[in-house]
């Protein structure tokens, strides 16, 4: 299996082959961890609802609730039970903490409306014309972790579905593939570590051109390849820029045909000069006899 080309080097061609691939790698990494066929229905429902129902009905979610800026602006928040439901899918989708919803639902619910609304009255409209500074990241940030249970890791989740363009899901297959020197330390879910994260992804996300949502596919796809089917794995590896694994056989077969050849031209003279050697004293054998008779004659 070939190793993970870094994040500044990928292609565009294997960006792309990665991202159309997530739909069947998220199946078969929910299928490995959920052997009943209704619940594992429900994960792949969350998964699609995340990526692709949520993120849109952001802007209208609270029918126009009044912002305590002026009643001409829109407050947008997240309700308790959109938050819950996030986080069960962010307990499937990575690792699992079973105690983690129990601790979201200790939030009174005008709680969960208020401290979200607050984290999105921080980055602004929605959507983003650009990528928030680091302490506008901070502030919002720092607004969705008041919250019971909302450490930094679910509080990036929160801003990511209402900024899916700039600013990346705390995800560990994202972290590691940008840092693989981290891949033998254990996370501990900084805010430091996230903001390394964030200034690591925006340059990619410039020169690639695409979203951060996006770049959270790829690097799920990319972390769990091993799951992918035969086919789709060749093809992966085929777009990111082939198969390490290939290119390092070629030398070998060509050095399988170079080896016997030289192998096999001493060991022939050998033989050779053996029987020659055996012919040239049996000669001179013969021609020493001739001359004995000749000398007696």
């Amino acid at each position: 299996m070939s190793p993970l080309p870094p994040p500044t080097s990928i292609n565009s061609s294997g960006f792309a082959t990665a991202l159309e691939l997530y739909p069947s790698l998220v199946e078969n990494v929910y299928k490995s961890k959920l052997k009943d066929v209704k619940k594992l229905n429900e994960a792949l429902e969350r998964d699609k609802w995340r990526f692709e129902e949520l993120p849109l009905s952001i802007p209208i979610l609270n029918g126009g609730k009044e912002s305590k800026a002026g009643k001409s602006q829109k407050r947008v928040s997240l309700s308790k039970a959109i938050v819950e439901r996030l986080v069960q899918w962010k307990i499937t989708h990575g690792h699992s903490r079973p105690f983690l919803p129990a601790m979201i639902r200790k939030n009174d619910a005008a709680a969960v409306e208020e401290q979200t609304a607050l984290a999105y009255e921080k980055l602004g409209g929605s959507p983003s014309t650009s990528a928030p500074s680091t302490a506008t990241l901070i502030a919002a940030l720092d607004s969705a972790c008041k919250l019971t249970g909302i450490g930094p890791a679910t509080g990036t989740l929160i801003l990511a579905v209402y900024d899916p363009k700039y600013i990346p899901f705390f995800q560990d297959e994202m972290f590691l593939w940008f840092f693989p020197d981290h891949k033998d330390a254990k996370l501990k879910y900084t805010q430091k570590e996230y903001l390394q994260l964030y200034d690591a992804v925006a340059p990619v996300l410039k020169k690639l051109g695409v979203k951060a949502v996006d770049l959270e596919k790829v690097a799920y796809v990319l972390g769990h390849k091993e799951l992918l089917e035969p086919t789709d794995l060749s093809k992966l590896e085929e777009a990111l820029g082939g198969n390490s694994d290939n290119a390092t056989k070629k030398p070998a077969v060509k050095k399988a045909e170079s080896s016997p050849k030289s192998d096999a031209a001493p060991s022939k003279p050998a033989k050779g000069t053996k029987r020659g050697a055996e012919t040239s004293q049996h000669s001179e054998e013969s021609t020493s006899k001739r001359q004995t008779r000749r000398n007696r004659s």
